[in-house]
């Protein structure tokens, strides 16, 4: 039964839905069931767009600055720019872009949690996309060998941390801070933080450290806000407006500090 394709399926499928529906019910004031949804199934929709600019990187931006990402064995400079520019910037870029225009504008995104869950949300419906490939090509009788399941759960942990973490870093943005330049500081690093923690992750090949680091992190930042829900009677708490100037600070400065990091390992290797 174990290795019967259907049930490898559901292995594979159910726990990101699972963990979104426990981080769903750890919010004192859950958010509606029908908004969940529609950001689990934006994350699962990032690959539409992701195609389409991996296509544009590969064959057109890569070449453009001299690296060829279509052979390997790839050099230093251009795993980095594999690792921190096509994998975590652009996956990492669109699931910002999600957050802030549609969940954002959400009426119920109306507290720090909210934007925690929401941020979950569409890491794990990105994470349940990218594993179905998995299910197209692995062996049954080598779906539970170790490799198999760091290959299934690993990245189900990170994206969910990176979602995490994103929306706790938004959350202080919308309701925390009140000083333009802080709420500034918290947007740019709501996008920052995690590319530079998903590249990390990719270009340091940290697999067996990073994911219980991460799940520790997710527990941490869940625990913390539901206990200052618990200081709470009502809801609502006054929600700051997100200007689109600042917005493009935040992908300006992020995609600087990518472009900075690759050039410097080309730099530091050649």
């Amino acid at each position: 039964m174990i290795r019967d394709p259907s049930f490898i399926y559901l292995a594979t499928i159910l726990p990101p839905i699972l963990i979104g529906l426990i981080i769903w019910k750890s919010d004192k004031f859950p958010e509606p069931g029908k908004f969940l949804l529609a950001s689990f199934l934006l994350g699962v929709s990032i690959y539409l767009p992701l195609d389409f600019l991996i296509f544009l990187t590969q064959d057109h931006l890569a070449p453009l600055v001299g690296l060829d990402i279509k052979n390997k064995p790839y050099t230093p400079g251009e795993f980095s720019f594999l690792m921190f520019f096509r994998a975590a910037f652009l996956e990492e870029g669109l699931k910002f872009a999600l957050l802030l225009f549609f969940c954002v504008r959400l009426s119920d995104l109306n507290e720090p949690m909210d934007a925690i869950v929401y941020g979950a949300a569409i890491g794990l419906g990105y994470a349940a996309m990218e594993n179905i490939p998995y299910l197209n090509t692995g062996d049954p009788e080598t779906a539970w060998t170790m490799i198999a399941v760091k290959g299934r759960y690993y990245p189900l942990i990170m994206h969910l941390g990176f979602g995490v973490l994103m929306g706790w870093l938004l959350s202080l943005n919308l309701f925390e801070e009140r000083s333009r330049f802080k709420r500034r500081l918290m947007l740019v690093l709501a996008l920052l933080i995690p590319v530079i923690f998903h590249g990390s992750y990719n270009y340091l090949g940290a697999y067996d450290v990073f994911p219980a680091l991460t799940l520790i992190m997710v527990i941490g930042i869940v625990y913390y806000q539901r206990r200052e829900q618990e200081r709470k009677i009502t809801e609502s708490v006054e929600k700051a407006r997100v200007e689109n100037l600042d917005v493009f600070y935040s992908y300006l400065i992020t995609f600087t500090f990518v472009a900075l990091t690759v050039g410097s390992v080309i730099f530091v290797n050649n």
